[in-house]
């Protein structure tokens, strides 16, 4: 799998950590801080390659690298936000928000100069543009044709050459995580492939 080195991951770990700010949203039962401010402890299952923990760490360096805000901690109660982070080892890792609020629909989009396996690198492409209706709907109809919100977490294949397509969803305070390794054409695809048709970034290759 194209996962990050052990080296490199704990290096920048405890920054990460200290980095990322603390949140007060959710529930008084659930922790919300430090490493799990992106992705709650336990996301990811034993049988991983990487265990949970590293792997929320390398997800979540991208993620504090540009600022962008958690979707399991902190959202807004009234808001709908869907999220793609594409981390490859031989390409530039990719984050790709789309937030509907009321009746204002944004998307943003950015594309950082490391590599998906290793540090992110800073922020070297960024955009973002109001989506219109038809764009929403496109999207939800992506998310209901891969059953989004019933797919688990893990997939069960891995490889050491790909990408790791991470898309996650808060509806109104309904949080969801699917994590899958260059998913081959299918309804999961075509749902991460629509973030980038929408961003309008070339989309990555089959393969990847």
């Amino acid at each position: 799998m194209a996962s990050a080195p052990q080296t490199a991951l704990r290096m920048i770990a405890l920054g990460l950590v200290l980095a990322l700010p603390g949140c007060q949203s959710r529930p008084p039962s659930a922790v919300c801080s430090g490493s799990d401010y992106y992705f709650p402890i336990d996301s990811f299952p034993r049988h991983y390659p990487a265990s949970d923990e590293e792997r929320r760490l390398w997800y979540s360096m991208p993620l504090a690298r540009i600022g962008e805000p958690s979707l399991s901690c902190g959202h807004a109660a009234e808001a709908q936000s869907y999220r793609l982070l594409w981390l490859n080892s031989q390409g530039h890792p990719v984050a790709i928000r789309i937030t509907r609020t009321g009746d204002v629909i944004m998307l943003y989009a950015f594309q950082l100069s490391g590599w998906g396996g290793t540090d992110p690198g800073s922020l070297t492409g960024y955009t973002h543009r109001r989506l219109d209706n038809g764009d929403w709907i496109r999207l939800q109809t992506a998310l209901k044709n891969a059953e989004f919100w019933r797919l688990p977490t893990s997939g069960n294949l891995y490889g050491s050459h790909g990408g790791q397509w991470v898309i996650e969803g808060n509806d109104r305070g309904r949080y969801h995580l699917v994590d899958r390794w260059s998913p081959a054409a299918g309804p999961y695809r075509a749902l991460g492939d629509l973030f980038f048709e929408l961003s309008g970034w070339v989309k990555p290759y089959p393969n990847q």
